[in-house]
């Protein structure tokens, strides 16, 4: 159901003026009425933070808040639950840190689609079913274009919407209308690069959007995924060192990606300067994010 947030609401405006999205408001929606604006999702990536929720109750408690713009989780105990919100607190209220929170635009008609937080939320979506709701920043209403073609034109232009998918280029019509698993196709690149980050790449600290899937689709010219194990974590491990080495070989002033506002070199994109051993061990620690991934059944 949605529901402006009233007062909160204009906390998040007033809060944000310095920020981008200063005339955003914050609605709390089920993640079954978002629509999401990319056609696929890296499903490894998803596998790490249900392996990390499954044995780090905190974790799962300090996603919500920070989802939620609250912080981080100030009081949980056994009995905590997300099914009832008052069983633990967040450090801060609704929309404190409205650039934390996951963000969404109003279509003419009234629809809403996600423009950031689709593994989040997907992640959700199996834990807590299409039912559950969360607070979204809605960035833009654009409901009030003349329809959806000028709607599309104007995410496009505004690089709101990702029209690439595993198999090739798609047209928003091949959009999945939910999100989630049983509607997103896997991007196993889109996973790859998650996982490569401070090995062989940093996320800036402005990131374009799409910064991710833009190195997926550098990589998957250059690195066959057939060629490894990508069943357990040692075989995914070199994978990662393969594709964070094809990172930091490449000249910093490479092209990655050609974007409707232009060009984006490497050192644009985050390429370190050198790999990062350290940071590939941790991965397949005790408590690393491999680790993580490969606990899930």
């Amino acid at each position: 159901m949605k529901k402006t947030l009233g007062l909160l609401a204009l906390m998040t405006s007033a809060s944000a003026l310095a920020q981008p999205g200063a005339q955003s408001t914050v609605e709390n929606l089920t993640l079954g009425e978002l629509k999401p604006t990319q056609p696929a999702l890296g499903y490894r990536q998803m596998d790490y933070k249900q392996g990390r929720f499954a044995q780090d109750r905190e974790k799962l408690f300090d996603e919500y808040c920070e989802t939620a713009g609250q912080g981080e989780i100030l009081r949980f105990d056994d009995a905590s639950t997300l099914d009832d919100l008052s069983s633990f607190e967040c450090k801060d209220e609704v929309g404190t840190h409205p650039g934390d929170m996951k963000t969404a635009v109003r279509a003419p008609g009234g629809a809403l689609y996600l423009t950031d937080g689709h593994h989040t939320f997907s992640n959700f979506i199996a834990l807590q079913g299409e039912a559950f709701a969360m607070p979204v920043r809605i960035t833009n209403d654009y409901s009030d274009l003349s329809g959806m073609p000028e709607f599309w034109d104007t995410l496009k232009n505004e690089r709101q919407v990702w029209l690439d998918a595993p198999s090739g280029p798609i047209g928003v019509e091949a959009l999945p209308e939910r999100l989630g698993r049983a509607h997103q196709v896997d991007d196993p690149y889109r996973s790859l690069v998650y996982f490569t980050r401070g090995v062989g790449y940093d996320k800036p600290a402005t990131p374009p959007p799409f910064l991710e899937f833009y190195w997926g689709q550098w990589l998957a010219e250059r690195l066959a995924l057939s060629d490894f194990d990508l069943t357990t974590a040692q075989g995914y491990a070199e994978a990662v060192k393969a594709a964070a080495e094809l990172m930091v070989e490449v000249p910093a002033d490479t092209i990655i990606a050609n974007t409707a506002s232009g060009p984006l070199t490497a050192r644009e994109m985050g390429r370190l300067d050198t790999f990062d051993q350290a940071s590939l061990d941790k991965l397949t620690s005790e408590r690393g994010k491999l680790t993580y991934a490969f606990s899930v059944q």
